[in-house]
């Protein structure tokens, strides 16, 4: 007979083992036989059970007695004694056989393994006791035993056993290695393809150009579904990572959130999450994008009950949020921002303690809106703007022309659009500094512009327009007055949008730049003194100007201007509570502390006292420590540490969140538009919080999934990617010229 192999040994199924019963024991002293267990004939109290009947007494059937019931010299106790000792035993009708030697050997004949003899009795279950009497047949049965445990056969199938067995491990950890390693690069391709805002079609490119070049990814996952799966999967999986080492950390959170609309019109509710995770060694709190939410109900409450379900499926839950939310900052919508029903007043009414901060960024946009709508003059330049933009971006040789003549206002209307609308400072800035930059050359193209022979009535007309308006002394003093304003808004909303702003920062520079518009109505700036002399003189840039003398319009009245944009920014600055929190922490700071040393002993108690209460810290602890640090000037201790970063935590602008927007409209192009927002959610958290591609392990991904039951790459039992094919006619050709 033809020997088996080793994997072969490993894949026939062990013989059935009896299940080992707890056997109640009589009252009363058992006396030791030569085999150490008690037997009817020492111990009256333990009774044998009969091998062919079962609990009940009723006769069972020959084939269940033939692989279930062992010699019927032996107890239940005994029988469970042996087994543990020899694992390797199995019952044939009452008889003893060695499972192990069934496996490696024959069951007809018998076999010589590894120079080795195996017994065919072993094998086929055939051994019984011999003599009379019980204590005979029990010495029998124990001596053959003994016997063939230590003979030479059955310790070499035992040994070809265990070697079968790690054969068998090795082969398994290779294949699984394997699978493993083909899935890690195709895995890679995907994360590759996310990274750089591919098509999910360029998989399957990327997944060709791999097997041209010789590389095995396998059969299966070459596909753009497969591709979006992947993609699903690696952002699912690294999210919950990082919202794991959040909640870990038990650090102090900050949420920021945003409201805009995708290329599909559908409304989306962005949200980062502001934290310091101490674990990955952190020096600050950092801006995490954790969720990309889809709103069916615009409204205050159906946003909060989004965001609410939304995190709670994170794991962030409402128990978390009351323990470690210290802030909220969004823009200032009043669908979020409002006083009455806005999100923040909901978040306001469930956590009483957080601080409520109205970007500070937008602050600034919507008081500058504001103002225009409010003083006169200003709607006069806007309208020239947008005169100007509707002008040159519905003509493309209009365009041109300003090109050639007029080179950085042209690329601040392509990408800026219209001026003093809804969109941010430093785009009105630039702007309102490209016309002042090339006033000289945007009013030679205007004259140009009116007499040219090219252009019907109307174009000169719109040209002769407006070079009467760029060239009157109002327009040019107007310019010099928004260049000012909009240059001092445009350099703080900079500084705000500094990822390492804190609130007290932020507060006093919104405070400073209130304070100047209170003085810049009587002490013009630097552009509007200018404007000013140029004016006086009726020439500005070598242009001669002229006066318009109208009363229905009259310039900008500086003070009105600057006393109408200080209102509105201390309109939004924070309540007077958390204004006074704000202040609190300047006493962490060396340098506002008293110079001499005895006015130190109680300098700050309060402050610490009031930061220690409202973030919900030790506060005797904080105080002893606050002591200890202005007396010694050592480094902070864990207490001071901690109130700082909460201090940290607090986020002064949503500018994150616009840099999310952005990638959203760089992945969600009118071409991609059907992806889902699940989708979109993990292509953002690939691109603004994954790896570098040189940087990312594939390993984690791949075998969470394959836990999951997905399919790997190297999977031979599914269908393979369904391949385009290719014209017979065109093949032909293209042979031809490869050839």
């Amino acid at each position: 007979m033809k020997r088996k192999s080793i994997s072969d040994y490993f894949a026939v199924t062990p013989a059935k083992r009896e299940v080992i019963e707890d056997c109640p024991s009589a009252s009363g002293e058992s006396s030791s036989n030569p085999d150490g267990m008690s037997t009817p004939d020492s111990n009256p109290g333990m009774e044998l059970e009969n091998p062919s009947t079962g609990e009940s007494g009723q006769p069972i059937s020959a084939s269940a007695a033939s692989e279930c019931f062992w010699p019927t010299c032996w107890t239940v106790e005994q029988k469970n004694d042996h087994l543990q000792k020899n694992d390797w035993l199995f019952f044939n009708a009452g008889k003893l056989g060695c499972s192990v030697c069934k496996n490696v050997g024959a069951s007809e004949t018998e076999k010589t393994t590894v120079g080795m003899r195996l017994s065919k009795e072993w094998i086929r279950g055939e051994v019984s006791f011999n003599g009379e009497l019980r204590k005979q047949q029990l010495t029998s049965l124990r001596k053959k035993i003994f016997e063939h445990r230590e003979s030479a056969g059955h310790k070499a199938a035992v040994r070809i056993t265990a070697e079968a067995r790690e054969e068998s491990k090795a082969v398994c950890l290779w294949a699984q290695e394997r699978e493993v390693k083909i899935t890690k690069k195709v895995f890679r391709t995907a994360y590759n393809v996310a990274r750089k805002n591919q098509p999910f079609s360029d998989f399957e490119a990327d997944i060709d150009l791999l097997e041209l070049n010789g590389v095995d990814v396998g059969t299966i996952l070459h596909s753009a579904a497969s591709c979006a799966h992947i993609v699903d999967h690696i952002g699912s999986e690294m999210r919950s990572t990082l919202i794991e080492k959040i909640l870990d950390s038990k650090s102090k959170l900050s949420l920021i959130l945003d409201e805009s609309t995708t290329v599909g019109r559908e409304s989306v509710l962005i949200v980062y999450l502001r934290a310091y995770i101490e674990k990955v060694r952190m020096e600050d709190p950092v801006d995490h994008f954790i969720s990309l939410i889809e709103l069916d109900d615009v409204t205050a409450d159906g946003i909060f009950k989004s965001l609410m379900s939304a995190l709670e499926s994170l794991r962030i839950t409402e128990e978390v949020l009351k323990e470690s939310l210290v802030s909220l900052t969004c823009d200032g919508a009043a669908m979020t921002m409002g006083s009455h029903e806005g999100v923040a007043k909901l978040f306001k009414d469930r956590f009483p303690s957080i601080i409520v901060w109205p970007c500070a960024s937008h602050r600034l946009e919507l008081s500058v809106h504001d103002a225009v709508k409010e003083v006169c003059g200003v709607n006069r330049f806007k309208s020239f703007i947008d005169k100007l933009y509707v002008l040159y971006r519905s003509s493309p040789k209009n365009a041109g022309e300003l090109k050639a003549r007029a080179a950085t206002l042209e690329v601040e209307i392509s990408k800026i659009g219209r001026i003093l609308s809804s969109r941010w400072v430093a785009s009105r800035y630039r702007t309102v500094m490209a016309v002042w930059k090339d006033y000289e050359a945007l009013v030679l193209h205007f004259e140009k512009g009116k007499t040219a022979s090219g252009r019907d009535r109307k174009e000169k007309r719109a040209y002769e327009s407006l070079l009467e308006k760029i060239t009157s002394a109002e327009f040019v003093l107007d310019l010099g007055l928004l260049s000012d304003a909009l240059q001092e808004l445009s350099e703080l909303r900079v500084d705000l949008q500094e990822r390492t702003a804190d609130l007290y920062t932020a507060q006093s520079k919104i405070e400073s730049l209130v304070e100047i518009c209170g003085k810049r109505g009587t002490a013009p700036g630097p552009y509007y003194t200018e404007a000013l002399e140029a004016t006086g003189k009726l020439q500005f840039k070598g242009v001669q100007l002229h006066r318009r003398d109208r009363t229905d319009e009259p310039p900008i009245s500086p003070v009105a201007f600057y006393e109408q944009l200080k209102k509105l920014l201390q309109k939004r600055l924070l309540s007077k509570d958390d204004a006074e929190l704000s202040r609190c922490g300047s006493v962490l700071e060396s340098k506002n502390w008293p110079a001499n040393s005895s006015d130190r002993i109680l300098y700050g108690e309060g402050e610490i006292s009031r930061l220690a209460r409202r973030f919900q810290l030790n506060e005797r602890k904080a105080i002893r420590a606050f002591r200890e640090h202005l007396k010694y000037g050592e480094e902070m201790s864990e207490e001071l540490s901690s109130i700082r970063r909460i201090l940290n935590t607090v986020a002064v602008s949503s500018s994150e969140c616009e840099r999310g927007f952005s990638e959203m409209n760089l992945i969600v192009t009118p071409e991609r538009s059907s992806l889902k927002v699940k989708t979109i959610t993990s292509l953002l958290f690939i691109r603004i919080v994954g790896p570098p591609l040189k940087l990312f392990d594939p390993t984690k991904f791949v075998r969470t999934w394959l836990l999951q039951g997905h399919r790997s790459a190297s999977d031979t039992q599914s269908k393979t990617r369904k391949r385009v094919e290719e014209s017979d006619v065109r093949m032909t050709l293209w042979k031809a010229l490869c050839s």
